[in-house]
């Protein structure tokens, strides 16, 4: 029991246990409260100790700012310590709030008084140390019995990565991403000095701006474009001029799924399939004189993030609206209309050289309510639904001004947008998520957009996006040396393709699409 002169005490130590978790980004979870609480009542009233939590307590009052904004360290926070410079840390601090600037302050001053006035409580309760003990180590010894690490070191490395004490998560998330950083960063270095292999016959583009929007997460059969009841896509649908129907993509997520729709892909004996990342659409157009543009609103560097900014380092130019995680708390207010600006700086600039600019949208990404930039603007009795409906609107709006942003620069343009995956629905049809079993995960959206457009022309065959990487190149009239449908044909005249295979995220094994299950619309 506390005794009611160590009330005051034990309540000081929870209330510091839940700040300082707040303040170095993480969840407010009872074992992190109670670890953090334990440690103090245990250690606080030794010197070394005290100094300790007083430095950490410290350094998570001037971490406030950016824990508010990106969370507990993760390559954003990397990436914006190595990479920001002045005028984007201006601006990052103009748009904080006011009460950032004085908070931090009055929470230092605040913390040096503390620990060096207030008396920790003193507890030497041995059951309570067993408690305690066995809370911290529950749940590592549960993750190593069931994963069973075999060497020293990671079952080390695994018991310390599940202890959920805030200051450890914190100092660990630290190293892993500054590790994450530099690896990544020294494997787009490597990899740009690798260029495109595939020699090119003949340069012949009949445009002078060519635009390649990737779509997130958008599966065809939710598009007004493709017969949804719900007119979601009233550009595309009217202005189109040629929307095809049947494009599968190589796989059922991003990162497994963009490397093989916009490079080269080589297929083994095995029957399994590697991205030749250096043999990719923007390499390629880097060889036939284009003038090449990267703009992203998903993360530039991340854990996840790992190929498709390994290809995208190859365009001349980029422009990304946040540098680390595509998803974390740096993302918010950051919807796709931010390409926007940049897009009409690029094509307002006279250049003799013919432009590639390919836009990455987060699009539709999960979770849907939050890439709205606007209110829902369609009702489907079904919170996510609707949200992931308006979210395919939106993107139908940035391709209007996409257009319209060419026109009034009098761009001679191709647009061409696909998505990089479909989703499957999940929990009784309350929500869509990544799903390698069903084809509606690969089926996705393939539309053109021409400035010299006459008619609409729909194209109704099932073609594989492997390999897609060579019908994008030949739509940007450049030849290359190689024998493949995609490069021989115009689009009209592509042959429908049998035996479409797809590989799913785990590995590189291909499996047949046809036999994937079904997963229909039910709100068509």
């Amino acid at each position: 029991m506390i005794k009611k002169e160590n009330l005051f005490s034990h309540s000081t130590c929870i209330c510091l246990s839940i700040l300082l978790i707040y303040l170095l980004g993480f969840e407010q979870k009872l074992d992190r409260i109670c670890l953090t609480y334990f440690s103090l009542i245990f250690l606080g009233r030794f010197t070394f100790f005290r100094i300790f939590f007083g430095i950490w307590f410290v350094i998570a009052a001037l971490y406030l700012p950016v824990g508010f904004y990106y969370g507990p360290p993760n390559v954003a926070v990397i990436s914006a310590i190595t990479e920001t410079d002045i005028d984007e840390m201006t601006e990052f601090c103009s748009q904080l709030p006011s009460y950032f600037y004085f908070v931090p302050l009055i929470l230092i001053l605040f913390f040096i008084i503390l620990f060096k006035k207030f008396s920790f409580p003193k507890t030497t309760n041995r059951y309570l140390i067993i408690f305690v003990l066995g809370l911290c180590c529950y749940k590592p010894i549960k993750i190593i019995a069931q994963y069973r690490p075999n060497t020293f070191s990671s079952i080390t490395y695994s018991f310390l990565k599940n202890i959920k004490y805030p200051i450890l998560e914190f100092s660990l998330a630290f190293y892993e991403s500054t590790k994450i950083y530099l690896t990544e960063k020294q494997l787009q270095l490597k990899q740009i000095e690798q260029t495109n292999s595939i020699p090119i016959v003949s340069v012949n583009p009949k445009h002078k701006t060519y635009i390649i929007i990737i779509g997130e997460s958008v599966r065809k059969d939710y598009m007004s474009a493709y017969g949804f009841k719900y007119d979601n896509t009233p550009f595309a649908r009217n202005h189109a001029s040629v929307i095809w129907d049947g494009l599968i993509t190589p796989a059922p997520n991003t990162q497994s799924s963009i490397p093989h729709l916009i490079s080269q892909s080589i297929f083994s004996e095995e029957k399994k399939v590697n991205a030749q990342l250096n043999n990719n659409i923007v390499s390629i157009a880097n060889d036939a004189g284009f003038e090449t543009y990267w703009l992203s609103n998903q993360g530039k560097l991340g854990a996840i993030e790992i190929t498709v900014p390994r290809i995208a380092a190859y365009a001349k130019h980029s422009f990304y609206t946040k540098k680390g995680e595509y998803n974390g708390k740096s993302s918010r207010g950051k919807h796709d209309t931010l390409l926007l600006p940049e897009l009409d700086n690029i094509v307002s600039t006279e250049d003799n050289k013919p432009k590639l600019i390919v836009m990455h949208l987060i699009g539709s990404h999960s979770n849907f309510c939050r890439r709205l930039e606007f209110k829902v603007q369609f009702d489907l009795n079904n919170k996510n639904i609707s949200c992931y409906v308006s979210s395919i609107k939106e993107t139908d709006d940035l391709i209007a001004q996409t257009i319209n942003i060419l026109k009034k620069h009098n761009q001679d343009y191709s647009v061409v947008y696909f998505a990089d995956h479909g989703l499957a629905h999940a929990d009784q049809y309350n929500d869509l998520r990544h799903n390698p079993n069903y084809q509606d995960s690969y089926r996705v959206p393939f539309i053109f957009f021409d400035s010299d457009k006459s008619s609409q022309q729909k194209i109704n065959k099932q073609i594989s996006g492997f390999q897609l990487v060579y019908l994008l190149s030949n739509w940007m009239g450049v030849k290359l040396d190689v024998k493949h449908d995609y490069m021989q044909n115009e689009l009209s005249e592509i042959p429908e393709q049998q035996n479409i295979k797809v590989k799913d995220w785990d590995n590189n094994k291909l499996y047949q699409f046809n036999k994937l299950k079904n997963d229909p619309n039910p709100f068509n």
